[in-house]
């Protein structure tokens, strides 16, 4: 049985995400496809845990060293518990942010140096990195808004991260342009702002072209 394939989903909060991965997933069972989807921090018992600790407001005086350590924490329960044993089995997976998250939310955001933060997350992820990263693209003001209808929506207020502001979602935002001038054969950024059906059939087409042995 060959490997799965994983892919990650990267971009500032209310960037899409969340949909485009839905409708990823149905895309590829219809042509056949084992697929999971999973996200971070979380994805399993332990995880939640820990992603409860890192978005609640009762822990506001967390250092951004002890931020990065927990979110390594998690990915390293999520790798060996989820991500690993279903690309094994020939799986897809489809996951909300991994490794460049905190690249850009710990290194660039609370400038960690980002050497540091890469080495503590391979050893973590146990070197495993996604095959394909997407990170959507928008505007800053449109995943503020995005990020605002969504709160609206579920009648819940920002979290301990969403709640840093306008600044920190900047250099996100900046943050992920910079990873993809770094990574050029793992990360494709995307224009997010467009119809979502065009977003998906565009990344179909590159996990396809993947599957052929053609990089993005």
């Amino acid at each position: 049985m060959s490997r799965g394939l994983f892919i990650s989903l990267e971009g500032p909060d209310g960037c899409g995400k969340t949909t485009q991965a839905q409708a990823l997933g149905q895309e590829l069972r219809q042509q056949g496809k084992a697929v999971i989807f999973t996200r971070e921090p979380g994805g399993t018992a332990l995880g939640e845990v820990i992603r409860d600790m890192l978005l609640s407001y009762r822990h506001t005086n967390m250092s951004p060293r002890a931020e990065m350590l927990l979110y390594a924490a998690s990915r390293a329960q999520h790798v060996e518990e989820v991500i690993l044993p279903h690309l094994r089995a020939g799986t897809f997976v489809i996951c909300d942010r991994f490794i460049d998250s905190s690249l850009v939310y710990q290194g660039l955001g609370l400038e960690i140096p980002i050497a540091d933060v890469y080495n503590v997350n391979l050893v973590a992820a146990q070197a495993c990195l996604p095959d394909l990263t997407v990170v959507f693209k928008v505007s800053v003001a449109s995943a503020c808004a995005r990020l605002q209808a969504k709160q609206a929506a579920t009648a819940s207020g920002p979290d301990r991260i969403e709640a840093r502001g306008m600044e920190y979602i900047t250099k996100v935002s900046a943050g992920y342009s910079q990873l993809a001038a770094m990574f050029p054969k793992r990360i494709v950024e995307v224009d997010a702002e467009r119809d979502p059906s065009s977003i998906t059939r565009d990344i179909i087409e590159k996990i396809h072209a993947l599957e052929r042995g053609v990089r993005a």
